[in-house]
């Protein structure tokens, strides 16, 4: 089975790149903003939200079709059966409730040696693309186009922190940025109070907003005036009963920079297969250790050719076909096949018979019908 993902975590960066941590932008989504941007060469698309920025054509020479990397092919060792019941001992006894009886005296039958077969690729690509955001005013620099002309997307420096690994970083792009007066307050610095609706007063919750409560008194019940509130309503806690609360987008400074932001994604996008002869679960075998056959590192990588195991030749075919990203600027790619030993052992305790994995160079075990899951005589239920 062939699991493909990636994830991105955004980082903050180092050095003197100037950097916007993601809250900058503060537009909801119910109030959008009546600015008219004016065009920049080179992100005529752009708008509040984001726009994608392919890179530029990148030259790239394939190796010859005659050029094979070299892999190297090793048979599956082969097991004793005291390095085999050791091994399910220390599995048995980490198990809750499960008794070791049946590791420590059970008689071997088969040990069947195999190998399976880990074929990962990864492609580290870099994202670019732009919106245009806004921060509060507060007498800041502002990089406008008198300054000059905007560089292109894939024009402006940005280095990666490490290969391999997701990262995003956020770039105000240099020459792009105006002032105006605050859309969402109209340059008055607040706006009216959701909670109260602008009235400054809500609905007592001590009485419900009738101004009055039912109270018990020498066994009988009567209706009294709230002592919480004056006919029903109270000062709203949240404007302070000014009906007024400060603007969420320029934080009362009744004016906004606005900037073309420029949004940086390296992603590392993964591809891995097994190639697993037995019923062990494969994401166990892509998380056991096993012996390197092919290791490789290019900025382009050519599909393996020449193992041994038809399939993982197929598989590392489709994959490196399927990692292209034209909207995408590749970097460099990883693939590399992993060996990983794995023997089955037939088993049999008071005339039963039951079989067991040992796997990977760590010996770990697989044991799903092991006979002895309950000890003391508990019940599972």
């Amino acid at each position: 089975m062939a699991k493909e993902g990636a994830a991105i975590n955004e980082q903050a960066t180092n050095g003197s790149e100037q950097v916007f941590s993601k809250d900058v932008h503060i537009e909801d989504n119910d109030h959008k903003p009546e600015v008219s941007f004016g065009t920049v060469s080179g992100y005529d698309h752009t708008r509040t939200d984001q726009s994608l920025l392919p890179p530029p054509p990148t030259e790239f020479a394939a190796p010859k079709d005659d050029v094979q990397p070299t892999l190297t092919f090793t048979s599956a060792p082969v097991i004793s059966e005291d390095t085999a019941r050791q091994a399910l001992v220390e599995f048995v006894s980490e198990q809750r409730c499960w008794g070791t009886g049946t590791a420590k005296s059970l008689t071997f039958e088969k040990l069947q040696p195999s190998t399976s077969y880990h074929y990962f690729l990864e492609t580290f690509t870099e994202e670019r693309t732009s919106k245009w955001d806004h921060e509060p005013f507060r007498g800041q620099f502002v990089d406008g186009s008198q300054n000059g002309l905007a560089p292109g997307p894939w024009e402006i420096p940005a280095t990666f922190k490490e290969i391999f690994k997701n990262e995003i970083q956020h770039h105000e792009v240099p020459h792009t940025a105006f002032v105006k007066p605050c859309f969402k307050c109209k340059a008055k610095g607040k706006i009216k109070c959701g909670r109260c609706n602008g009235s400054g007063r809500v609905s007592c919750s001590s009485c419900h907003g009738s101004g009055s409560r039912t109270v018990t008194r020498n066994g009988k019940s009567c209706r009294e005036s709230c002592p919480w509130c004056s006919g029903g309503r109270v000062s709203c806690s949240n404007c302070r009963g000014s009906g007024k609360v400060r603007c969420p987008a320029c934080k009362g400074e009744c004016r906004l920079k606005w900037f073309i932001k420029l949004i940086i994604s390296w992603v590392n996008n993964v591809s891995e297969h097994v190639i697993e002869r037995g019923v062990i679960p494969a994401y166990m075998i892509s998380q056991s250790s096993g012996t390197l056959g092919f290791n490789e590192v290019l900025p382009r990588v050519q599909p393996v050719a020449n193992f041994p195991v038809a399939e993982v030749n197929e598989v590392s075919h489709n994959f490196v076909g399927s990692h292209q990203f034209p909207m995408k600027r590749i970097h460099m790619q990883h693939h590399m096949i992993r060996m990983v030993p794995m023997t089955e052992c037939v088993c049999r305790r008071r005339g039963k018979e039951f079989t067991f994995f040992v796997y990977g160079l760590e010996n770990k075990v697989y044991a799903p019908d092991y006979p002895d899951q309950c000890c003391w005589g508990c019940t599972i239920q």
